[in-house]
């Protein structure tokens, strides 16, 4: 054995040890139960629209249809000629025209503004995204987890597969959120699914809000800068049915993707280690094993691991996810490695600059 393969054996070694280690260590979880005042607390649920989502009028009407009993839901709409507005008439919803004057904001936060500001009254305000289809539990588990030291609760979806291959690609890329919410390190809030004190946008929190393309990004940014505690409440996930093409779910990833690092532009970094080091062991264990000795077939089980928590995770065709799931490794890299040239992103019809 050459001392650079030897080198480079005690390299996958130390990778294997550790994304092992990492993929064993359980996280401790608060469970959420719901608190003895439930209703208590007045919501404002904002679900702003553009455009027609897959199901959208299900959707509003599992806005309307929460189990929580204190809460106005309403739709946000830039103009009754948009085509969500029929499937908005048809729920029954109460909606508003967007009218904030913003120059910096995308489309969604404009709408988010226009309903921030014309109810004032309202403290605690919750986001649901039109692509959204909520259980009936979803705002009061939010609810429920809000404490005084909290100034955001927030979930991750189940992207629902409806499609061919691409769909699956876009569920299996969807397990990164969770393992990231799991950790209070890299927790964020998710903007389809988010409820948020009105306090972080105090001072110059709005402001800061309305120059934002992101809402999400910005609202996780403001409860960091107030010392506030993001709530992941895991039971309170909601479902977004998608029916993507290949080449459909490679553009929403690498969007999605440009978005996290313009918000954190240490995830990259993270992202590029760690996806990177459990893609030199995939394709490292399987040649090694080929070519030298079986043992290094132990290179694998990381590999194995993911897969296994993925199909946990998962009620779908084991086949497809399997398929998907050997592929997810490179295409996170592949978006990580976009965000060193996309300066702007096409969202929603409309293009907005990450400079």
């Amino acid at each position: 054995m050459t001392p650079v393969l030897f080198g480079y054996i005690i390299l996958l070694s130390i990778a294997w040890v550790f994304i092992v280690l990492n993929n064993f260590i359980s996280l401790r979880k608060r469970k959420i139960t719901p608190r003895a005042n439930k209703g208590r607390d007045v919501v404002l649920l904002m679900v702003p629209c553009k455009g027609h989502d897959i199901d959208l009028e299900r959707n509003l009407r599992s806005a309307i249809n929460q189990d929580y009993r204190n809460f106005r839901p309403i739709a946000i709409v830039e103009s009754e000629r948009d085509a969500a507005f029929p499937a908005i008439k048809r729920s029954g919803i109460e909606y508003i025209i967007a009218d904030y004057k913003c120059t910096k904001c995308s489309g969604k936060v404009r709408n988010l503004c226009s309903a921030i500001s014309r109810f004032p009254e309202y403290e605690l305000l919750c986001i649901m995204d039109s692509d959204v289809n909520a259980p009936r539990w979803w705002l009061s588990r939010l609810v429920a987890a809000m404490d005084q030291h909290t100034g955001i609760a927030t979930s991750y979806p189940i992207f629902n597969p409806i499609g061919g291959f691409g769909s699956y690609m876009k569920h299996v890329w969807g397990f990164n959120g969770f393992s990231l919410m799991e950790n209070s390190r890299t927790r964020f809030g998710w903007g389809g699914s988010l409820l948020f004190r009105r306090k972080l946008l105090r001072g110059d929190g709005m402001k800061r809000f309305e120059n934002s393309i992101s809402d999400d990004i910005a609202l996780t940014a403001l409860c960091k800068a107030n010392r506030m505690k993001i709530a992941y409440v895991p039971d309170a996930a909601p479902i977004v049915d998608c029916s993507d093409t290949f080449s459909e779910f490679i553009e929403w990833s690498n969007r999605q993707t440009a978005l996290a690092v313009y918000g954190n532009r240490k995830l990259r970094a993270y992202g590029l280690v760690a996806y990177g080091a459990q893609t030199l062991l995939l394709v490292s264990g399987i040649f090694m094993a080929l070519f030298y000795s079986p043992v290094f077939l132990l290179f694998l089980v990381p590999f194995v691991i993911g897969l296994t928590k993925a199909l946990r995770r998962s009620h779908k065709s084991w086949l497809s996810v399997g398929a998907s799931y050997a592929l997810i490794n490179f295409i996170y890299l592949y978006n990580l490695a976009n965000t060193f040239f996309m300066h702007s992103i096409v969202w929603r019809g409309r293009r907005y600059s990450l400079s």
